[in-house]
């Protein structure tokens, strides 16, 4: 009995060690969007309690607390929402944010390769440049296989990027500076994670293998 649970003993810390998913951030968010979104919340919250106050009556007041309350909820909702990391990896997953809304869930394997793009801006009374925007934007490619087809579009919350026909475009200006340096690091990650135990089963059981 004692040698029983001796030799049982490391095998059931092995097996939950195991199954605890590798995470790790590939891709972080701008934060200061986030943050000047909350200013301003504040900033027109407090100017609006300030000035019921000031005038003194209460129905009012409680009008004025209910207006700043649920906006106030929903900032916060997003703000949360913005501060999540765009591209996560989670186990033999790559975890997509493209909404404040969700995310997307794409098996590695489905995953082909990551390289930096480029945007235009259209901003009102800018002159273009022989029919071409004045100002770029880089943004972050994730190309998808073309054998992953259910993977091949999403709808996505367009400040922060596109998903279609195949690719992934993140928006530079709502995540961190993006580089090529940036781009192949990613692309490096991807083949490591793609060689990591375990992944070879779950692309084969989500029918994307090769």
């Amino acid at each position: 009995m004692k040698l029983a649970s001796i030799v049982k003993a490391p095998l059931i810390h092995l097996e939950i060690h195991v199954g605890t998913p590798p995470t790790e951030i590939w891709l972080r968010p701008n934060l200061r969007p986030v943050v000047w979104l909350v200013v301003a919340a504040v900033v027109v919250s407090g100017g609006l309690c300030l000035a019921v106050w000031a005038v003194g009556a209460t129905a009012w007041l409680l009008l004025a607390a209910a207006c700043v309350g649920v906006p106030s909820a929903f900032v916060a909702l997003l703000a949360t929402a913005a501060a999540r990391p765009r591209l996560q990896r989670v186990g033999d997953h790559l975890r997509i944010r493209l909404a404040p809304t969700g995310f997307e869930e794409v098996p590695l394997d489905a995953v082909e390769c990551f390289f930096l793009g480029s945007s235009p801006i259209t901003r009102s009374g800018v002159a273009t440049c022989g029919g071409q925007a004045a100002f770029r934007v880089n943004t972050l490619v994730l190309r998808l296989a073309e054998r992953a087809s259910d993977y091949a579009a999403r709808p996505t919350f367009t400040p922060w990027g596109t998903w279609d026909d195949g690719y992934a475009v993140f928006d530079g200006r709502w995540c961190e500076p993006l580089s090529a340096d940036l781009a192949r690091q990613l692309s490096r990650k991807l083949l490591d994670a793609k060689r990591s135990p375990g992944e070879a089963g779950s692309a084969a059981a989500a029918g994307v293998g090769p």
